[in-house]
């Protein structure tokens, strides 16, 4: 009775291992699937490669509308006096922001800055309209 026990404690033991094994290298082979067709901001919408005229007239009008006034038309940012206040907006077409990536790029449209003076949108822009920002400023400003 107890070889029983302990053979069959052992093979359940075994195929849970086995199981846990199985998820984790499907997962894992189609992340490396994943890592060696995506781009360095996968987490992102793409580009505007698939937007249409009209939505990236959109993605530029909600762009103008909510970051030009501290980032330029251009977004180069640079010092700007907002509300009584100089902040140091940043380089949105820098190197660095370049290869943030999207989901912590929009975290930070999300919350903003409040030490570097950048508001948080929250509670301003839909989680898509801040997706269609940074694909505005992914396909005409970072090119």
């Amino acid at each position: 009775m107890k070889t029983t026990l302990k053979i069959v404690a052992i093979v359940g033991a075994l195929s849970i291992a086995l199981a846990v094994i199985a998820c984790g290298s499907t997962s894992g082979s189609n992340a490396s699937t994943a890592n060696n067709t995506a781009k360095p901001n996968s987490a992102a919408p793409t580009p505007a490669a698939s937007a249409t005229p009209d939505a990236m007239a959109a993605s530029r009008d909600l762009y103008k509308t909510n970051c030009a006034k501290c980032h330029q038309d251009n977004g180069k940012g640079g010092k700007v006096t907002v509300d009584g206040k100089t902040i140091n907006a940043h380089d949105l077409t820098s190197d660095k922001m370049k290869k943030r990536d999207d989901d912590k790029f929009a975290d930070d449209i999300k919350e903003g800055s409040p030490d570097d003076g950048m508001p948080a949108f929250k509670d301003k822009l839909s989680d898509a309209q801040i997706n269609d920002i940074i694909k505005y400023i992914r396909a005409e400003l970072q090119k």
